[in-house]
């Protein structure tokens, strides 16, 4: 199983002063060099003032200590069944292609040890982590497993996430799901929901349509869907996992 730890970039670089301990904290985490860097977007370590660059300059100064690669390249992994038995730190990654390619990794455990540095708290990738349990390395945090009997309702979703989850079977369920946990004491936020439908097993492309569902939902729009489950869902749910009948949100 892969092992996930973080940062976000401006608690790395925060005023300028926090690059040197926090880099220190990022070298102690991968481990011993030589260190594997995979970029999204090989061309912009080319350009001036590049982010990729500072950071990897700041993580390791030594150019013979590191080593750089394309996130694309990483794909082969996957597909040929290989592992990479070390630690690769992931460079701002913001595309739902490029993060889904992490995501694949992972699942199929094709990485020992990986790290990202997030670009934007508001990132999706940085919920997927969460939803992940991965390490915030700036806060030195191991983020908790989602609620269970959220986790078993994104199970759901992912069930139907074939056909997409925007319009039609996906959407409905989508939509119920969310209305019948709220109406039993469930918040209506989104990062709840998307971490536990990373959890589950959910995809980047999919996991866009939830958040724009849940805002529409919590902007007052009445979504008119059918009905994929029966009333009890909720209870059934619980039953699955023993929780009790009430959430205290």
């Amino acid at each position: 199983m892969t092992e996930l730890a973080y940062m976000i970039r401006e608690d790395w670089a925060q005023r300028g002063t926090s690059m040197v301990p926090q880099s220190a904290l990022i070298r102690d985490w991968l481990g011993e060099p030589p260190y594997l860097f995979a970029a999204c977007d090989p061309q912009r370590l080319q350009e001036p003032g590049s982010a990729d660059t500072e950071f990897i300059d700041y993580v390791v100064a030594e150019k013979g200590s590191r080593k750089i690669v394309s996130l694309t390249q990483l794909r082969d992994l996957e597909t040929q069944g290989k592992r990479l038995n070390r630690t690769l730190a992931i460079l701002h990654p913001y595309k739902p292609d490029d993060c889904e390619v992490i995501r694949e990794l992972v699942e199929h455990d094709s990485v020992d040890r990986l790290f990202v540095i997030v670009w934007s708290p508001m990132d999706m990738v940085r919920i997927w982590l969460e939803g992940m349990g991965a390490r915030d390395l700036a806060k030195g945090i191991d983020h908790e497993a989602p609620d269970p009997v959220q986790l078993e309702a994104a199970k759901c979703m992912v069930d139907e996430q074939y056909n997409g989850l925007s319009t039609g079977n996906g959407k409905a369920a989508v939509v119920q799901l969310v209305r019948v946990f709220t109406e039993g004491g469930y918040p209506l936020e989104k990062e709840p929901w998307l971490k536990a439908f990373f959890a589950a097993g959910g995809e980047f492309r999919h996991a866009e349509s939830i958040s724009k569902l849940i805002t529409e939902m919590k902007n007052g729009t009445k979504h008119r869907v059918q009905q994929r489950y029966r009333p009890n869902i909720l209870s059934v749910l619980q039953g699955r996992t023993g929780a009790s009948s009430e959430h205290s949100g």
